[in-house]
């Protein structure tokens, strides 16, 4: 997601803009009643047909947006709403809170679905977006890191360091994120976030299979190889999500949208799709490789991601 595009897709309606104009609220109260607005945020709405059609991580951004814009003072949003606002990905829903750094000094309270952080911020360490204050894409990661989910902090870092998912905006190195958590972490708290940001790998492919390693590591099975390549017979390359080469395993993170969403088929109909994955596992087969698949129920029920794997012929390492 673009960045400039938060505020056009949230479909914002705040009070105080339309008093501003001389009007008055009735008519958007009047809405929210019979069910044509949905009101998020005291002073706040959304056409409720908009909030409908959108994703859970829209609602959410939307959610940011209108704290954000009824508070009298401008705070930093920061933490896991400030990678929603750059677009990372998340393992786990969508928090209900919204997070928000303050000067250390402020009277400001935790109420009414805001989490007030009250922490000192290096001018490096916010930017604008939009006419709101985030967290830098940096930060942002070094804080989720240190506060986030493991699996959470590992999918938006893994994302970030990808350069043909992330943007130009959202895009940090390893070192990047390395000097900012050496001089945001102190040394007390730092082994959690150090754990995340060394974890991040850049070739993970989606937050699935973010997640995936996540599982992976956590149950003690050896550490995969990330898309490895391998020859097509009838040519160019086959590349694999997860692959154990000395335990001759591929590891296929299955979902629905691998064989039904336009952007994965490119001009091909689901039933291409899956008889091009049938001849392209034919042709790894034959190279002496099993395979290993699963699905995100598989990952968020860990027992059943042991059991393929173990099936498959991983041992237990850690």
């Amino acid at each position: 997601m673009r960045h400039n595009d938060i505020t056009n897709r949230s479909g914002l309606v705040l009070v105080r803009d339309i008093v501003g104009i001389e009007q008055d609220d009735r008519t958007l109260r009047r809405d929210h009643a019979v069910g044509a607005r949905e009101r998020i945020r005291r002073g706040a709405y959304v056409d409720d047909a908009l909030w409908a059609s959108m994703t859970p991580a829209d609602r959410y951004r939307a959610r940011i947006l209108a704290a954000v814009r009824t508070r009298r003072r401008m705070p930093v949003v920061a933490f896991d709403s400030a990678a929603a606002l750059w677009g990372y990905p998340r393992a786990s829903a969508w928090p209900g809170v919204v997070h928000l750094i303050v000067n250390p000094e402020s009277a400001a309270r935790s109420k009414n679905g805001v989490t007030i952080h009250r922490e000192g911020l290096e001018a490096g360490d916010v930017v604008e977006m939009e006419g709101i204050l985030v967290t830098s894409p940096q930060r942002t990661l070094v804080d989720l890191a240190r506060a986030a989910q493991f699996r959470d902090s590992v999918a938006a870092i893994d994302c970030a360091l990808n350069p043909e998912r992330s943007t130009n905006y959202n895009q940090v190195t390893k070192d990047q994120l390395l000097e900012a958590h050496e001089r945001v972490v102190s040394p007390r708290g730092g082994r959690q976030s150090l754990k995340a940001i060394k974890f991040g790998n850049g070739l993970a492919d989606n937050a699935g299979e973010s997640e995936s390693r996540v599982v992976i590591f956590e149950l003690g099975f050896p550490d995969p190889v990330l898309q490895r390549q391998h020859v097509n017979p009838n040519g160019g390359h086959y590349f694999t999500d997860t692959e154990w080469p000395e335990y001759r395993t591929i590891g296929e993170l299955d979902g629905r949208g691998k064989y039904l969403k336009e952007e994965y088929l490119s001009s091909m109909s689901p039933g291409e799709a899956v008889y091009a994955e049938k001849i392209r596992e034919d042709h790894l087969r034959a190279e002496g490789n099993v395979f290993a698949r699963w699905g995100i129920p598989d990952i968020r029920e860990p027992w059943r991601l042991q059991r393929i794997l173990s099936k498959a012929g991983l041992p237990l390492v850690r």
